[in-house]
């Protein structure tokens, strides 16, 4: 009896699913009727166009290739090379830091290579320190570096220090004012030496007369007290006066040295 009703059960689901395409295939028949008849409409598309996504990737720049071409010859001045210059512009211990000054060769300066760089070739230096007189007796300061030299249009870098400055030799690159602290002594001293000479004059008129004669140690004693005060006070004043300034015309002597060897474009 189970294997029946399992055989009838397999025979009507068959049916069924016989019964579902013949329906299916009935109602997709007059749909394309339809469609034939009706002209109308758009046809019908055979299959469903296939969907292509193109990924397209971001363009990358091309690589720029830069050339460069020499910018003439290279020359070479020796270390220890001396050039003497002239500055085209006043130099003070009024000038601040990063100024720049420019300068102008007075001789031809030989080259490694047999080339000359010819007088009159134009040499820049910068202003690193710069102050004014101070009260210490210390004189004022400019300290400058010459560090570029023009030549055929370029521009060359440079090391060289400062020898001589209106032929005084220079240290450091330090062109200084005058340490006055003696001279600063001396003139402290005039009050006192002016007062002594005047009382010691009028000591000379009372000499002279036996009877007043005594008298003239007055004005003498008094002189002199005042001029050792003076003398005693001249050291301390000394120390709170001021050197001397730098001040250098257009025109001023330098000599400069080549601390390495320096590679000249032109």
């Amino acid at each position: 009896m189970k294997k029946i009703f399992v055989l009838f059960l397999l025979f009507f689901l068959t049916g069924m699913s016989s019964l579902a395409d013949d329906f299916d295939s009935s109602i997709d028949a007059d749909i394309r009727k339809e469609y034939v008849e009706n002209s109308n409409l758009p046809p019908l598309p055979s299959a469903a166009p296939a969907i292509h996504q193109t990924t397209t990737g971001e363009k990358k720049p091309s690589a720029t290739v830069l050339s460069y071409k020499p910018l003439g010859k290279t020359f070479t001045i020796k270390h220890g090379t001396k050039v003497n210059i002239v500055s085209k512009t006043k130099i003070s211990d009024w000038m601040h830091k990063g100024q720049v000054v420019s300068f102008s060769s007075l001789d031809n300066i030989p080259t490694k290579e047999g080339t000359v760089i010819p007088a009159g070739t134009i040499f820049k230096g910068r202003i690193t320190d710069a102050h004014r007189p101070q009260i210490t007796s210390n004189g004022g300061l400019v300290e400058l570096y010459i560090d570029e030299i023009y030549f055929n249009g370029l521009i060359s870098k440079i090391n060289t220090k400062i020898s001589l400055v209106n032929s005084k030799r220079i240290y450091n690159n330090d062109i200084k004012g005058k340490h006055s602290y003696w001279h600063n002594f001396y003139k402290s001293l005039e009050p006192g030496r002016k007062v002594y000479n005047g009382a010691t004059k009028c000591a000379d008129v009372f000499l002279p007369i036996p009877v007043v004669n005594i008298l003239a140690i007055i004005p003498w004693t008094f002189g002199a007290v005042v001029y050792t005060v003076n003398f005693v006070a001249s050291p301390v004043i000394a120390i709170f006066s001021k050197g001397g300034s730098v001040s250098l015309p257009a025109g001023t002597a330098f000599e400069v040295k080549f601390k390495e060897n320096s590679q000249i474009r032109g």
